[in-house]
């Protein structure tokens, strides 16, 4: 079966022949996703909004207005621009930039570092983190976002936010054995 009739059969509803449309094209989904970054999300998020945009080129395609695979282009860098632009609006800024509140035990003030004589919570802390989780628990305590602290060593925001919740497990667990003791 050629291009134009899996397309034709793609947009009537088979969804085999859809199905077999997004493999086909998957390639070109991955190459445009590649080029763009959306805060908290995964490439793989972004490839995802990408291949709802070649469904969407799929389902809407005239055969008379051009080639499918520019169309198919256009639709899917459409929809990772979209994406995009949705995540990096202001109103979401709060929702790519924060803790989860179940996750926010460890909270470094005067009070905590200062009821152990000369922060020596602190460098229990510190003790029992890899070096690169400490490069990041230093930011992370003096305030850095994720964006800012994988802008500064060159992680990914992902990476910075797994490093910091094994931070926070570990400090979680040396604060209760403190509290013990």
């Amino acid at each position: 079966m050629n291009e134009e009739e899996l397309i034709a059969r793609a947009s009537s509803g088979d969804s085999l022949a859809m199905e077999e449309l997004l493999t086909a094209y998957m390639g070109m989904v991955k190459a445009v996703a590649r080029q763009y970054y959306i805060v908290g999300a995964t490439c793989e998020d972004v490839s995802q909004e990408g291949m709802i945009g070649l469904y969407k080129a799929a389902v809407t395609y005239n055969s008379e207005k051009g080639k499918f695979s520019a169309y198919a282009y256009a639709c899917i860098k459409a929809a990772v621009l979209d994406a995009v632009k949705a995540a990096s609006r202001e109103k979401n800024k709060a929702l790519n930039t924060s803790v989860p509140l179940d996750t926010a035990v460890l909270i470094l003030d005067e009070d905590m570092t200062g009821s152990m004589a000369g922060g020596e919570l602190m460098n229990k802390i510190k003790a029992g983190l890899s070096q690169a989780e400490e490069e990041i628990f230093v930011r992370w305590a003096e305030g850095m976002s994720y964006a800012e602290i994988a802008a500064e060593l060159g992680k990914t925001v992902k990476n910075v936010d797994n490093a910091v919740q094994r931070i926070k497990r570990k400090a979680k667990a040396i604060i209760k054995r403190e509290s013990r003791d």
